[in-house]
Formats: C-alpha cells, sequence, structure tokens
C-alpha cells in the first residue's frame, strides 16, 4: 500500500519514551498562572525587606506545589534499563542490539525499547508502549500491544510485570497517590493560613511535610521482598527507586523541618509577648455561685478602671487584654438595682417610717 497503488504514504507515529502523563500538563499549567499571578504583587509591597520575604515566601509555596504534583503524575518511581543483544521477535535466531528501559508511575508504567545507532542497517528502531497498573486496563492494553506487532522484549517486559508485580505496583500506587492528593490539599490550607495565623500555618506545613514522608512508605515497602528482575539472554533488567521517589521524600523533610522550626519560633515569640507585658492576660470568663458577671452595668469606680483596658487578638491566635493611656471619663448614672419582693417590701416600710418620724419632729 503506497503511492504506486494509488494510496498516499503512510508513515507510522514516531513514539517515543514518555517522562510524565499526559494528565500533568493541565496542572502545571495551573502552578504557572498562580505564580505569575502572585509574583505580580509584589511591585505593589512597600521596603524591600517584606518585598523580598513575599518573594521567597511565595517561590517556597509554588516549589512545593509543583513538586507535590510532578511527583503524582510522574513516570519514574521504580525505574530499570539495560543495553543487551536480543530477538526482535518470538522464536527468531535474527538479534539486534537494543537498550530497554521500564518507567514504572503510580498509575501506569512504560516500556521502551531503543535500537543501539550504529548498527542498524534503515532507520533507527524506536518502541515505546504504556501499559496501565489497573488489571482491566492492563489486559486491554496487553491485547492491542500484540495485534500491533510490538517487539517481543516490551511484550516480556510486560507480560513478566503481570506475573509479578502488577497487583503490588497497582495497590502501591493507589494509597501514595491518595496521600500525595491529602498532602497537596494540606499545601493549599498552608498557604492560607500563613496569611491568617502564622502559627497554624506552621502546624499545617508540618502536617504537609508529614504526608509527604507518608506518601513514600509504600512504594518503598515494594524493596521488602524478594528483588525484581527480568532476564535477558545476556542481561539482567534490574530495577531501582527513581527520582520521583527522592525528590517526595527531600521534599517532606524540608516541609516538616521547616515547619517545626517555625512552630518553635511562633511559642517562644508568643511567650516573650506575654513576659515583657506583663500586663496582658488571656480574657477568661468567671463562673461563680452569683453567676456569669455582666459589665453592661458597672459602677463608676469600675468604668474608670476597665476605660484604660483594650482587646485584642495577636498573630498567636490569643485574644489578650492590654492597657491603653488614660482617656477622658465621662460621668455615668447609678445602674438601676433590682430587688427581690421581700426586699422592696421593707424597703417601703423603712420609708413609711422615716416620713413618720419627720413628721413627728416637725410637730
Amino acid at each position: 500500500m503506497g503511492l504506486l497503488d494509488g494510496w498516499p504514504p503512510f508513515y507510522p507515529e514516531f513514539r517515543t519514551g514518555t517522562m510524565f502523563a499526559s494528565e500533568l500538563f493541565p496542572y502545571v499549567i495551573v502552578v504557572l498562572v498562580l505564580a505569575l499571578a502572585f509574583l505580580a504583587l509584589a511591585p505593589g509591597i512597600r521596603g524591600k525587606t517584606k518585598r523580598l520575604m513575599y518573594c521567597v515566601q511565595v517561590f517556597f509555596a509554588i516549589v512545593v506545589g509543583g513538586i507535590i504534583i510532578i511527583c503524582a503524575y510522574g513516570q519514574d518511581w521504580d525505574v530499570a534499563s539495560v543495553s543487551t543483544v536480543t530477538a526482535y521477535k518470538a522464536r527468531s535466531a535474527a538479534h539486534i542490539p537494543a537498550q530497554i528501559s521500564v518507567k514504572i508511575g503510580l498509575k501506569s508504567f512504560n516500556v521502551t525499547m531503543t535500537g543501539m545507532p550504529g548498527n542498524q542497517s534503515g532507520g533507527r528502531l524506536q518502541y515505546s508502549e504504556r501499559y496501565a497498573l489497573d488489571l482491566r486496563e492492563f489486559s486491554q492494553d496487553l491485547h492491542t500491544s500484540h495485534l500491533a506487532g510490538v517487539p517481543y522484549p516490551v511484550i516480556k517486559v510486560a507480560e513478566d510485570m503481570a506475573l509479578t508485580k502488577l497487583a503490588e505496583y497497582s495497590t502501591t500506587g493507589h494509597y501514595t497517590m491518595m496521600l500525595m492528593w491529602l498532602s497537596l490539599s494540606l499545601w493549599v490550607l498552608t498557604g492560607l493560613l500563613f496569611s491568617l495565623v502564622r502559627r497554624y500555618g506552621a502546624y499545617c506545613l508540618l502536617l504537609t511535610g508529614i504526608t509527604l514522608m507518608l506518601a513514600v512508605v509504600p512504594v518503598a515497602s515494594t524493596r521488602l521482598g524478594p528483588a525484581h528482575v527480568i532476564h535477558f539472554p545476556n542481561a539482567t533488567l534490574r530495577f531501582s527507586l527513581g527520582w520521583c521517589f527522592w525528590t517526595a521524600l527531600v521534599t517532606g523533610c524540608l516541609c516538616t523541618s521547616s515547619g517545626l522550626v517555625f512552630s518553635i519560633v511562633e511559642l517562644i515569640k508568643h511567650s516573650r509577648d506575654l513576659e515583657s507585658s506583663p500586663n496582658q492576660e488571656e480574657v477568661k470568663v468567671g463562673f461563680g455561685s452569683s453567676g456569669v458577671t455582666n459589665l453592661a452595668f458597672e459602677t463608676d469606680e469600675q468604668s474608670a478602671g476597665n476605660t484604660n483596658q483594650t482587646t485584642s487578638m495577636n498573630k498567636s491566635g490569643l485574644i489578650s487584654t492590654e492597657e491603653k493611656p488614660p482617656h477622658r471619663t465621662v460621668d455615668r448614672k447609678q445602674p438601676p438595682t433590682f430587688l427581690a419582693g421581700s426586699d422592696v417590701c421593707g424597703q417601703i416600710e423603712e420609708e413609711e417610717t422615716e416620713k413618720e418620724e419627720d413628721e413627728d419632729t416637725q410637730l
């Protein structure tokens, strides 16, 4: 089938090894747009120090969020590569030198076969096949590869994965993906809390780091069993942890240490603020035998004493009262007094007795 037969020439798609999943790019675009939006606000901040601190904070937040998303959809959690001489087709005597690479992600894995340059009479041989870690989707992908005539080494790697580690990698990727999304949610919450109460933001940053470190535990647990190897005629394909694993682990350790340091600094700062201001104290509501004290009705002495106090919330999230400079006070009337029925009768009798005594004195 070609141009001489009345058909347009057909050139197959040039397939290369994939590094990321296709779902990654929309999230990368969102992260870049957010970074540009926040950095565009930097010129409006007064002061070089405040502007620099704002840029550093935004840069750190964007880098952490980008790393979480890239690692979640990356294909380099578990990698292997080997150069060998292998048959292009099954039960064939013809062998070709090629490099076979395997990259395992959280939702799929990619198998790439590349012919060695200088040993091919025609064009360069390069195949790349992607297989889902889900069992049903994997069966469909493998069936499609058989129909398409994919080279024997690629089929061998895919079938070996199905027989040995497919279920384990599928479960591992499921739990790791859940923890990665949880860490991303905590990362967003950290940015919001840092703009409100820094102490709570530090706590949330600490939780983000702990979640990231827990996310790599399922992937590391695959090393507890026998080593995963795939044997070829004159070489062995051995798997090792990829850069996605180490990047997520280092980022989790960095977030954990940063959150711990920020939490300690905020606690020390709050304690020093309380020590430097002895008049500050936390607002407490007293419940005694006589009920709750109502400050709506107060005497002139109490009013004069309370006008020099203000109630505010500091950055540490505690409500405190602080002395103010004295101001001019305004006289208030005595609040109404509410008496019980017996007290009212007694007061009326006393008033009548006083009136009678006054009349007697006048006479």
